[in-house]
């Protein structure tokens, strides 16, 4: 990610010194690192990318300014045929930056419609934008964030025995955040394709080490290091 007040390029000399050599970035509007020139492709965008010096393992992407006007399980048909229209291009930019994989988001419950239907067309949109990105040697993999359609481990499980071409991006704050025991997250394991880290609490996306409810490291078969290793996790 680009850290606060630093370019990106200042980012990525920082994270080197650190001895990281691999990152994510975060595409959204209005962001130091704005999405609208990675759905259009830019080549002069992707050049930088290829010569930051660190490897970008996955770009998240957001296409709207929040969740709900450019979900890509929007009702208007008009407004999805725009979101693939846009994937595509984010899809050839990550191709040309030698980026492995795209994170979006599923969707949000929309209004006038049930809870099904909103699944339903969340499935539909990012299978058919999974495909366009294949085409171009880049996995999708989606995230399962709050206030996103799928917040419980028990839908999100489902949800990926459904739609067996799909990937996961899993970070456990998520559902930890609305209470949900870290036992049944460890069932969404298996379907990860890139994991993200952070300390949590019920109530508390972000929290400090000693105040998480997390078990990152310190008993053994229970912990989610433990858990990853266990299902030989490598990531994209």
């Amino acid at each position: 990610m680009v850290i606060r007040r630093a370019s990106l390029r200042e980012s990525a000399a920082i994270y080197r010194a650190l001895g990281i050599d691999a990152i994510d970035l975060l595409a959204v509007p209005g962001s130091l690192n704005r999405s609208g020139s990675h759905y259009r492709g830019s080549a002069s965008e992707a050049a930088k990318i290829r010569s930051l010096g660190v490897a970008i393992t996955n770009l998240i992407v957001s296409l709207g300014a929040n969740f709900a006007d450019r979900a890509l399980n929007h009702r208007d048909p008009a407004m999805r045929a725009r979101n693939r229209q846009d994937f595509e291009g984010v899809a050839t930019f990550c191709e040309a930056a030698s980026i492995p994989s795209i994170t979006a988001l599923p969707g949000v419950d929309q209004e006038g419609w049930s809870h099904d239907q909103s699944i339903e067309a969340a499935a539909e949109a990012l299978n058919g934008i999974a495909s366009i990105c294949a085409r171009k040697g880049v996995r999708l993999l989606f995230e399962a964030h709050v206030q996103s359609l799928l917040e419980s481990p028990a839908e999100v499980l489902r949800f990926l025995q459904d739609n067996p071409a799909l990937g996961l991006t899993l970070d456990y704050a998520h559902f930890i955040y609305h209470g949900h025991k870290q036992s049944d997250v460890d069932a969404l394991a298996p379907f990860a394709k890139h994991v993200h880290l952070r300390q949590a609490s019920p109530g508390a996306m972000q929290a400090r080490w000693e105040a998480g409810a997390i078990d990152f490291r310190r008993h053994g078969e229970r912990s989610e290091a433990h858990r990853l290793h266990r299902i030989s996790y490598v990531g994209i």
